[in-house]
C-alpha cells in the first residue's frame, strides 16, 4: 500500500512540473516587483526562457506566483553556461556561480535572503584569485 501512494505522489508530482506553462522570457513583464503575461493581471506561474537566433537555450528557469523560485540557467551562444542562480520566491538563496567564456568556473558566491554570505573567484585558467574589493574599483 506504501509503494502505490509513493507511486501516486511521484506521479502527481511529475504531472506538476511538466504540465507547467512556458513562455518566453519576452512575453513577461515586470511590474512592482513580480512577473507577469503582458496584459494580465494575475502573476505569472510556469517555465520561462529565452533563445539565441539560432535557437541555442539562453536562459531558463521557474517562476511562481510572479516571482522567481529555483534553479535558473544562462547561458552563452556557443553553448557554455554562463551564470546559475538559485531563487526563493524572488530572492537569491545559496550558490550563484558565474562561469567564463571557455567554461571555466569565474566565481562562486554564497547568498543568504539575497546577501552576499561568501565569495570564492578563478582565473580563466581555474587559478584561485583574490576576490575584489571596493577600493580597487575606485
Amino acid at each position: 500500500m506504501k509503494k502505490l501512494l509513493l507511486l501516486l505522489l511521484f506521479q502527481l508530482y511529475c504531472f506538476s512540473i511538466f504540465a507547467q506553462k512556458i513562455v518566453n522570457y519576452n512575453e513577461l513583464e515586470e511590474r512592482n516587483g513580480k512577473f507577469y503575461e503582458i496584459g494580465s493581471t494575475t502573476p505569472f506561474t510556469g517555465k520561462c526562457i529565452t533563445t539565441y537566433p539560432n535557437g541555442q537555450l539562453g536562459m531558463g528557469g521557474f517562476i511562481k506566483d510572479g516571482l522567481r523560485d529555483g534553479e535558473w540557467l544562462w547561458f552563452y551562444e556557443n553553448g557554455n553556461k554562463k551564470r546559475y542562480c538559485v531563487y526563493k520566491n524572488g530572492i537569491k538563496e545559496g550558490p550563484a556561480i558565474y562561469y567564463y567564456k571557455n567554461g571555466q568556473k569565474k566565481s562562486e558566491i554564497i547568498f543568504s535572503n539575497d546577501k552576499n554570505i561568501k565569495q570564492t573567484s578563478w582565473d580563466e585558467k581555474g587559478n584561485k584569485i583574490d576576490n575584489p574589493t571596493f577600493s580597487s574599483f575606485q
